[in-house]
């Protein structure tokens, strides 16, 4: 049977998260963001046979993350997307492309952006007839 479970996570504990998960035999499997409500959600997975564990963080925009490619050298690539499609910056990456990793027409394309104001037409008493 395969397991599953979701364990909170800090910017400030991730390095140790990873070097722990490395310890234990597991393998990265896929560092992942998303939009949360307010924030945003960064979900570190970690594999041992069919056990997954994902360590998530809920952060706000401009959070410095450190980067775990100490650990996992293949981060890298999780690591530069996240940084290239949300603008997140991480320190300390072995291999930081300096946002030209996913080349994007926009920068930052699935940074939250705030919605428009809405427009107001003024309807004059003879078009409201």
């Amino acid at each position: 049977m395969t397991t599953m479970e979701i364990i909170p996570a800090s910017p400030a504990g991730i390095e140790k998260v990873a070097a722990d998960m490395k310890a234990d035999g597991r393998r990265l499997v896929v560092i992942t963001c998303t939009a949360a409500a307010n924030d945003y959600d960064i979900t570190y997975s970690f594999a041992k046979g069919n056990d997954l564990l994902h360590y998530r963080m809920t952060v706000p925009e401009g959070t410095s993350i450190p980067a775990i490619d100490a650990s996992f050298g293949g981060a890298f690539v999780y690591e530069n997307e996240i940084h290239d499609l949300y603008g997140f910056t991480f320190t300390n990456m072995a291999l930081d492309f300096g946002g030209t990793f996913i080349r994007t027409s926009v920068p930052y394309p699935f940074k939250k952006k705030e919605a428009p104001a809405p427009t107001v037409t003024k309807v004059s008493k003879e078009d409201a007839s």
